[in-house]
């Protein structure tokens, strides 16, 4: 319309300088025709240069929204006073745990790249700085009106769509896209493996029975409350539409220290914040983790690695957690104990409804057994309980190193020193083992590789001390048996009683006579498993334990039902000599994962079959490297296929 009438203009204007014979006639349509000819100009420059802006706003407005109330002002807010600070936070993986998708932050490949995945085929591509993807349209099948079931009628069209956001820098990374139904991000069903260089199907990375219907992976519901601050998934209790944003998309200095809005108000007057350094003391308007009690300074960290259980899911959908640094976590987000469920009486209703529950993410003794839940495991703990140890005795986000946020100096023994002060002087008295090797190494024995989680075992968090009857209750590989993976459950009793009295359990003639770790291996459960083909990969069990005769039982992983089994023991696998270049893949065809486990056999006969670093009836395998078929058949025939889903 406004181009109709510049153009009715500019004839009115001609009109007037044609007919007209007079000066002033003349020069009103001259001005006129200038007029026109320039409203015309910035016209159609407004539209040659308003169009990208407009199609970019318009795709910012589908993605979750930086910027909320309650006094969120974003970590770059800090920078100019806290430049220190700022820069050390900047560089670990809690900043870059959500990001916008940019040539930055993006680590995947997308130069014109083809997937497929359970006959569906997507085509990735890069277009200058943005990323997109062509796929069946989800939001066919995510409409939020469905509540969770299906939309799906008929086979939806291919559409083109620009990814949005991401998770993950260390590990893997995942990609979202923005759907029509407010601004969901749905996931795109492959990530991005980073230290194998390599997609995967997204499912496929998680330790999950594939006989269970697929789950739904929506970021402003299962990630939001943990993977950035301040989130508030904004669902409109009428329509079920989102309208989410967070205080920022990444794990923020106001995760930590709260909203700092009146922080940074009070401080931009210099002569308090002068008066403030000065005066070396905390400043109330922010909260600083390290000058609150031990209990207070845990819950900070607590409100995401913890498992939580949310008394009121419907105003958690519409504002987020409540909590914020300083408070009491209990009264907002109560940590879910299983050691504890008689002092936890509002779990009886929500366990009844979800009986799985507790088994997906702990031992049966009440040991959360999954990643990222650090703060349960240090709860349950004696130095915890009995003492002031909190997560800030080990950890730093300022004075560590991005990959495990160790503090400076607390390497190796020194975080458990500085408490347990009556150790003596010569470890190995405690330890039983050499100074510097593995075992006189706290943590080894005292936090073992037995929590699972981004495809490998995780330290425990929960100190406790190994023994042969948790394991027999519970499953769970001890620490002892995790290195020595060679050892009976017999060897570890009997140097457990001589070392530290404790008293030894009844035992099978199978733990008297088989290697545990052989046994947990081959006829454990999947989460079993895969400790055990991690600690096959850990260069402290080889150590202790050798590694030429491992080949013949990782490769019987190699066509394990659960995906992440198989990736493990592929890995592990190729960390042995002459197994680097082994051709494999996890996720590949069936019918090649059938054939893997006896190629990887063959090389192993052909190589380190005859250079034996351990061998003997414990293992099954005898000095000339012949392996006991009937006693692997038997073990393989016991393997426990109890459904698993260990939710990290």
């Amino acid at each position: 319309m406004e181009s109709l009438l510049f153009l009715l203009l500019l004839a009115f204007a001609c009109f007037l300088l044609f007919k007209g014979s007079r000066f002033r006639k003349w020069l009103i349509g001259l001005s006129l025709v200038l007029l026109s000819l320039g409203a015309l100009w910035a016209r159609l420059w407004e539209s040659t240069t308003a169009q990208p802006a407009k199609v970019n706003a318009q795709f910012f407005s589908g993605i979750p929204r930086q910027g909320r109330p309650d006094g969120y002002v974003s970590s770059d807010q800090c920078q100019a006073c806290h430049p220190s600070q700022y820069n050390s936070w900047h560089q670990t993986y809690h900043r870059t745990m959500t990001q916008w998708a940019t040539p930055e932050s993006v680590v995947g490949d997308f130069e014109n790249v083809t997937l497929e995945l359970l006959g569906k085929t997507y085509h990735l591509e890069r277009r200058g700085d943005e990323f997109w993807v062509e796929l069946e349209d989800q939001d066919w099948e995510y409409d939020p009106r469905s509540k969770g079931q299906s939309a799906l009628l008929v086979t939806p069209p291919r559409v083109k769509k620009r990814i949005g956001l991401l998770t993950g820098s260390h590990h893997m990374q995942n990609y979202w896209l923005p759907s029509r139904w407010g601004n969901m991000q749905l996931i795109f069903p492959f990530a991005w493996l980073i230290e194998d260089q390599r997609w995967a199907p997204f499912h496929q990375t998680f330790l999950r029975d594939p006989a269970l219907p697929p789950s739904r992976h929506i970021w402003n519901s299962n990630c939001i409350g943990c993977h950035s601050t301040g989130g508030q998934p904004g669902e409109n209790p009428s329509t079920h539409l989102l309208d989410t944003r967070s205080g920022e998309l990444s794990i923020g200095c106001e995760a930590c220290h709260g909203p700092a809005e009146e922080h940074v108000r009070a401080n931009r007057a210099p002569l308090r914040r002068y008066r403030s350094h000065a005066a070396q003391q905390g400043d109330p308007t922010i909260l600083n983790p390290r000058r609150q009690a031990a209990k207070v300074s845990a819950q900070v960290c607590g409100q995401c690695h913890g498992i939580k259980w949310v008394p009121d899911s419907a105003e958690w959908r519409r504002i987020g957690f409540r909590y914020r640094p300083g408070q009491d976590l209990s009264q907002t987000a109560p940590i879910v104990q299983p050691t504890r469920l008689e002092a936890q009486p509002w779990l009886k209703q929500p366990l009844e409804a979800e009986p799985n529950f507790l088994a997906q993410h702990y031992w049966p003794d009440g040991m959360v057994r999954v990643s990222g839940r650090d703060y349960n495991g240090l709860i349950e703990s004696p130095c915890y309980q009995r003492g002031e140890l909190t997560c800030l005795s080990c950890h730093s986000m300022h004075q560590s190193h991005p990959s495990d946020q160790l503090a400076a100096n607390m390497q190796g023994n020194r975080a458990c020193l500085q408490c347990h002060q009556k150790l003596p002087n010569d470890i190995t008295v405690h330890s039983h083992h050499q100074a510097e090797s593995a075992g006189s190494q706290c943590y080894n024995c005292h936090m073992p590789y037995t929590t699972y989680g981004v495809l490998k075992a995780i330290r425990s968090h929960q100190i406790s001390s190994p023994t042969v009857k948790s394991s027999q209750e519970t499953g769970r590989p001890n620490a002892c048996n995790l290195c020595h993976l060679d050892q009976t459950l017999g060897w570890t009793a009997a140097h457990l009683a001589d070392w530290y009295g404790q008293p030894q359990p009844p035992l099978s003639a199978e733990d008297q006579s088989t290697s545990a770790a052989v046994r947990w291996l081959l006829s454990g459960d999947a989460g079993q498993r895969a400790l055990v083909a991690w600690s096959m990969g850990w260069p402290a069990a080889r150590t202790a334990a050798g590694e030429n005769w491992l080949a013949p039982f990782l490769a019987q992983l190699l066509d394990d039902p659960y995906s992440a089994v198989r990736y493990i023991a592929a890995r592990s696998l190729k960390r042995l000599p002459g197994f680097q270049d082994f051709p494999y893949d996890f996720a590949g065809a069936a019918e090649e994962r059938r054939r893997a486990p006896q190629r990887a056999l063959d090389r192993w006969k052909n190589g380190l079959a005859n250079q034996l670093d351990r061998a003997g009836p414990q293992i099954l395998i005898d000095r000339t490297g012949a392996l006991q078929q009937e006693q692997l058949a038997r073990l393989r025939q016991q393997r426990n296929d109890r459904s698993m889903d260990l939710r990290e």
